[in-house]
Protein backbone atom coordinates (compact mmCIF):
# COMPACT_ATOMS: atom_id res chain seq x y z
CA UNK A 1 0.00 0.00 0.00
CA UNK A 2 1.24 3.46 -0.96
CA UNK A 3 2.67 5.70 2.11
CA UNK A 4 -0.31 8.38 2.84
CA UNK A 5 0.51 11.53 1.20
CA UNK A 6 1.34 14.70 2.71
CA UNK A 7 -1.40 16.56 1.76
CA UNK A 8 -3.75 14.12 3.39
CA UNK A 9 -1.88 14.65 7.08
CA UNK A 10 -1.72 18.48 6.48
CA UNK A 11 -5.35 19.26 5.34
CA UNK A 12 -6.32 17.93 8.97
CA UNK A 13 -4.54 20.11 10.79
CA UNK A 14 -5.24 23.14 9.04
CA UNK A 15 -9.23 22.94 9.05
CA UNK A 16 -8.70 22.43 13.05
CA UNK A 17 -6.58 24.66 12.96
CA UNK A 18 -9.26 26.67 11.00
CA UNK A 19 -12.40 25.53 13.49
CA UNK A 20 -10.05 26.33 16.55
CA UNK A 21 -9.53 30.72 15.47
CA UNK A 22 -13.16 30.69 14.55
CA UNK A 23 -14.52 29.03 17.70
CA UNK A 24 -12.95 31.67 19.70
CA UNK A 25 -15.41 34.19 17.72
CA UNK A 26 -18.25 32.28 16.94
CA UNK A 27 -20.55 30.52 20.19
CA UNK A 28 -21.84 27.99 17.66
CA UNK A 29 -18.57 27.07 16.10
CA UNK A 30 -17.47 26.16 20.23
CA UNK A 31 -19.78 23.16 19.87
CA UNK A 32 -17.49 21.93 17.05
CA UNK A 33 -14.24 22.79 18.46
CA UNK A 34 -15.62 20.54 21.89
CA UNK A 35 -16.39 17.71 19.33
CA UNK A 36 -13.32 17.70 17.88
CA UNK A 37 -11.66 17.57 21.18
CA UNK A 38 -13.39 14.67 22.74
CA UNK A 39 -13.43 12.48 19.82
CA UNK A 40 -9.81 13.00 18.59
CA UNK A 41 -9.06 12.40 22.39
CA UNK A 42 -10.92 9.44 22.60
CA UNK A 43 -9.96 8.06 19.44
CA UNK A 44 -6.21 8.31 20.55
CA UNK A 45 -6.88 6.74 23.40
CA UNK A 46 -8.60 3.72 21.31
CA UNK A 47 -5.58 3.98 19.02
CA UNK A 48 -3.04 3.39 22.24
CA UNK A 49 -4.25 0.19 22.42
CA UNK A 50 -4.96 -0.69 18.83
CA UNK A 51 -1.12 0.11 18.32
CA UNK A 52 0.01 -2.04 21.25
CA UNK A 53 -2.44 -5.24 20.05
CA UNK A 54 -1.66 -4.96 16.25
CA UNK A 55 0.63 -2.41 15.31
CA UNK A 56 0.27 -4.18 11.86
CA UNK A 57 -3.26 -2.30 12.03
CA UNK A 58 -2.05 0.87 10.79
CA UNK A 59 1.35 -0.02 9.03
CA UNK A 60 -0.58 -2.87 6.87
CA UNK A 61 -3.73 -2.56 6.90
CA UNK A 62 -3.55 1.27 6.16
CA UNK A 63 -1.82 3.59 4.17
CA UNK A 64 1.47 3.58 6.01
CA UNK A 65 2.77 7.33 7.41
CA UNK A 66 6.72 7.52 6.76
CA UNK A 67 9.20 6.98 8.97
CA UNK A 68 6.38 6.55 11.79
CA UNK A 69 6.46 2.88 13.41
CA UNK A 70 6.54 3.81 16.89
CA UNK A 71 3.05 2.49 18.80
CA UNK A 72 2.45 5.59 20.29
CA UNK A 73 3.05 7.69 17.64
CA UNK A 74 1.23 5.81 15.11
CA UNK A 75 -2.03 5.98 17.98
CA UNK A 76 -1.43 9.34 18.15
CA UNK A 77 -1.39 9.69 14.40
CA UNK A 78 -4.04 7.53 13.53
CA UNK A 79 -6.48 8.60 16.70
CA UNK A 80 -6.28 12.56 15.07
CA UNK A 81 -6.86 11.27 11.19
CA UNK A 82 -9.63 8.94 12.16
CA UNK A 83 -11.43 11.23 14.68
CA UNK A 84 -11.02 14.97 13.65
CA UNK A 85 -14.04 14.61 10.95
CA UNK A 86 -16.53 12.80 13.42
CA UNK A 87 -15.49 15.48 16.43
CA UNK A 88 -16.27 18.35 14.20
CA UNK A 89 -19.55 17.11 12.30
CA UNK A 90 -20.92 15.91 15.28
CA UNK A 91 -19.82 19.26 17.17
CA UNK A 92 -21.47 21.81 14.58
CA UNK A 93 -24.31 19.41 14.24
CA UNK A 94 -24.97 19.38 17.89
CA UNK A 95 -24.15 23.30 17.47
CA UNK A 96 -27.34 24.09 14.98
CA UNK A 97 -30.08 21.85 17.31
CA UNK A 98 -28.37 23.80 20.50
CA UNK A 99 -28.98 27.12 18.40
CA UNK A 100 -31.43 27.00 15.77
CA UNK A 101 -34.67 28.31 16.03
CA UNK A 102 -36.84 30.15 17.94
CA UNK A 103 -36.49 28.31 21.24
CA UNK A 104 -33.99 29.41 24.19
CA UNK A 105 -30.54 28.58 22.40
CA UNK A 106 -28.18 26.43 24.50
CA UNK A 107 -24.50 26.88 25.86
CA UNK A 108 -21.34 25.56 24.37
CA UNK A 109 -21.13 23.87 28.07
CA UNK A 110 -24.46 22.30 27.72
CA UNK A 111 -22.58 20.12 25.18
CA UNK A 112 -20.03 18.56 27.47
CA UNK A 113 -21.76 16.84 29.79
CA UNK A 114 -23.91 14.73 27.19
CA UNK A 115 -20.86 14.40 25.21
CA UNK A 116 -18.38 12.92 27.68
CA UNK A 117 -21.51 10.13 28.48
CA UNK A 118 -21.35 9.52 24.66
CA UNK A 119 -17.92 9.02 24.00
CA UNK A 120 -18.07 6.63 27.77
CA UNK A 121 -20.73 4.94 25.98
CA UNK A 122 -18.55 4.48 22.67
CA UNK A 123 -15.67 3.13 24.72
CA UNK A 124 -18.18 0.72 26.69
CA UNK A 125 -19.74 -1.13 23.63
CA UNK A 126 -16.16 -0.78 21.72
CA UNK A 127 -14.57 -2.80 24.68
CA UNK A 128 -17.62 -5.23 24.89
CA UNK A 129 -16.58 -5.45 20.66
CA UNK A 130 -13.19 -6.04 21.30
CA UNK A 131 -13.31 -8.63 24.20
CA UNK A 132 -16.35 -10.17 22.63
CA UNK A 133 -14.11 -11.20 19.02
CA UNK A 134 -11.34 -11.87 20.85
CA UNK A 135 -12.94 -14.48 23.29
CA UNK A 136 -14.63 -16.12 20.36
CA UNK A 137 -11.75 -15.84 17.70
CA UNK A 138 -9.82 -17.79 19.99
CA UNK A 139 -12.91 -20.38 20.75
CA UNK A 140 -12.92 -20.96 16.95
CA UNK A 141 -9.96 -21.27 16.01
CA UNK A 142 -10.43 -18.21 13.47
CA UNK A 143 -7.66 -16.81 10.95
CA UNK A 144 -7.06 -14.72 8.39
CA UNK A 145 -7.29 -15.43 4.78
CA UNK A 146 -3.73 -16.32 3.31
CA UNK A 147 -3.64 -13.10 1.29
CA UNK A 148 -2.28 -11.80 4.89
CA UNK A 149 0.78 -14.73 5.60
CA UNK A 150 3.58 -12.59 5.32
CA UNK A 151 1.83 -9.32 5.90
CA UNK A 152 0.92 -9.60 9.09
CA UNK A 153 2.70 -12.25 11.52
CA UNK A 154 0.53 -15.12 12.35
CA UNK A 155 0.67 -14.46 16.36
CA UNK A 156 -0.98 -11.38 15.67
CA UNK A 157 -3.37 -12.16 12.91
CA UNK A 158 -6.40 -12.40 15.73
CA UNK A 159 -5.74 -9.35 16.79
CA UNK A 160 -5.94 -7.07 13.31
CA UNK A 161 -9.56 -9.12 13.03
CA UNK A 162 -10.32 -7.70 16.32
CA UNK A 163 -8.51 -4.23 16.18
CA UNK A 164 -10.95 -3.79 12.87
CA UNK A 165 -14.35 -5.05 14.27
CA UNK A 166 -13.78 -2.88 17.40
CA UNK A 167 -12.92 0.39 15.27
CA UNK A 168 -15.77 -0.38 12.80
CA UNK A 169 -17.96 -0.72 16.11
CA UNK A 170 -16.34 2.43 17.26
CA UNK A 171 -17.32 4.65 13.73
CA UNK A 172 -20.87 3.54 14.45
CA UNK A 173 -21.41 3.78 18.17
CA UNK A 174 -20.01 6.89 17.35
CA UNK A 175 -22.22 7.69 14.64
CA UNK A 176 -25.35 6.64 16.67
CA UNK A 177 -24.09 8.31 19.81
CA UNK A 178 -23.92 11.79 18.25
CA UNK A 179 -27.82 10.83 17.07
CA UNK A 180 -28.67 10.44 20.30
CA UNK A 181 -26.70 13.41 21.77
CA UNK A 182 -28.32 15.83 19.06
CA UNK A 183 -31.98 14.75 19.84
CA UNK A 184 -31.31 14.94 23.55
CA UNK A 185 -30.19 18.75 23.33
CA UNK A 186 -33.53 19.13 21.05
CA UNK A 187 -35.69 18.21 24.05
CA UNK A 188 -33.67 19.99 26.60
CA UNK A 189 -34.68 22.92 24.55
CA UNK A 190 -38.23 22.14 23.93
CA UNK A 191 -38.30 21.33 27.93
CA UNK A 192 -36.38 24.57 28.63
CA UNK A 193 -39.07 26.54 26.04
CA UNK A 194 -42.31 24.95 27.97
CA UNK A 195 -40.44 26.19 31.30
CA UNK A 196 -40.07 29.15 30.40
CA UNK A 197 -43.65 29.79 29.29
CA UNK A 198 -45.13 28.83 32.21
Amino acid sequence: MAPIAWYQVAAPILVCVAVVAVAVRVPRYRFALYGLVAVVGYAILQDQVSARLCPDYFTVLHPPIPNCTNPTLLGVCWGFLGGWWGGIVMGYAAGLVSTLGPRPPLAPRDFVTPLLVCMCGVGTVTALCGISVWQHANMFGVSLDRVFDGLIPEERQRAALVVACYHFVSYAASTLGGVVVCVYLWAERRKRDVGRGE
